[in-house]
């Protein structure tokens, strides 16, 4: 596995974190995403829980408190706080239709944890800028794929490309291949 693949594999599964189903199925098929039991089907919904929901419609924002869940499909995400900001359908405003609003950026906040069956990744802040394709995991990050796992304090990932960057002082990875059977 090269570090390029778990990266990306990685990348998107945080990225459940911070994104709507269309974009997570765009990313899918561009970045080599995870496969199996946690692979994201972007047909299916996504169930959020929370303790607490406020919707600031003046400042076109959702927020999720407490003891926040998320799944869609095998993909699962907790975190402290959810907060997505989007932008009023123009179509509802010119019609007085229901028209879907666009998310634009989705901050996921205090004890961000994103698994799906083969791959975990944590930080304190998540963050997903939907226009610009580009996710940020900060804090004490840690991304374990198996028994491999990489750890620093940045993570910045730029999905359309599949270029990642971990930064902000040391960073550490163990690599562990997978087990050969004998002949």
């Amino acid at each position: 596995m090269s570090l390029c693949s778990l990266l990306r594999s990685f990348a998107v599964v945080i990225m459940f974190s911070a994104a709507p189903s269309q974009t997570l199925a765009q990313s899918q098929g561009s970045s080599g995403g995870p496969s199996g039991a946690g692979t994201l089907d972007s047909d299916q919904p996504i169930d959020i829980s929370a303790d607490n929901l406020e919707v600031l419609q003046d400042k076109n924002l959702a927020i999720f408190t407490g003891n926040v869940i998320a799944v869609q499909g095998g993909i699962n995400l907790r975190a402290e706080q959810l907060r997505v900001w989007y932008r009023p359908s123009s179509a509802k405003a010119n019609s007085g239709g229901k028209g879907e609003s666009t998310i634009i950026r989705i901050d996921a906040i205090n004890k961000v944890f994103v698994s799906t069956e083969t791959e975990t990744a944590q930080g304190n802040l998540g963050i997903y800028d939907v226009a610009d394709q580009l996710l940020t995991l900060t804090g004490t990050v840690i991304l374990t794929r198996g028994e491999s796992v990489l750890r620093g304090k940045k993570l910045v990932m730029n999905m359309a490309t599949g270029q990642s960057r971990i930064s902000g002082g040391r960073v550490h990875g163990r690599f562990v291949p997978p087990k050969r059977t004998s002949k």
